[in-house]
C-alpha cells in the first residue's frame, strides 16, 4: 500500500489507518495513510520552466 499523504510505502508491519474519501460525482475511494503522521509530499502549484524555448 501506499500512503496517500507522503507517498511512500506502507510496510507490513507499520500501523496505518483506512480513511473514507466520498465523491459527488461517483463512487468514494478507500485512502490509506500511516498511523503516525508523516511529512506531506510537495506539490506543484506553478508550471515548470520551459528550456530552450
Amino acid at each position: 500500500m501506499i500512503c496517500a499523504r507522503c507517498d511512500h510505502p506502507i510496510g507490513r508491519d507499520e500501523p496505518y489507518m483506512t480513511v473514507d474519501h466520498h465523491a459527488a460525482s461517483g463512487p468514494g475511494t478507500t485512502l490509506y495513510v500511516h498511523k503516525r503522521r508523516c511529512k506531506q509530499a510537495p506539490q506543484q502549484t506553478y508550471p515548470s520552466r520551459r528550456f530552450g524555448v
